[in-house]
């Protein structure tokens, strides 16, 4: 049984129902603003995977909701993994 398609070292690109205008859901990852300080928190590519939060500018939290900018690019923006 199938119940969705996937691409090798993708996320796969669903928008989430549960979006509000504090917070931002992704497919393992969500932003939320707090004191408008803007809060990533993303599950690592570590071994097991952790739980990390890094502070973003109003501008990316606003591209995601847009649907501009994904885990993969904050990564890449704000060299994490």
């Amino acid at each position: 049984m199938k119940y969705y398609n996937t691409d090798q070292g993708k996320y796969p690109e669903e928008k989430s129902n549960n979006d509000t205008a504090n917070e931002f859901w992704g497919n393992g990852w969500n932003i939320k603003k707090d004191n408008n300080i803007f809060k990533l928190t993303y599950i690592s590519g570590s071994l097991q995977g952790k739980m990390k939060s890094i502070e973003i500018t109003e501008s990316d939290f606003i591209a995601a909701k847009e649907g501009k900018m994904n885990l993969d690019d904050f990564c890449i923006k704000y060299n994490v993994f």
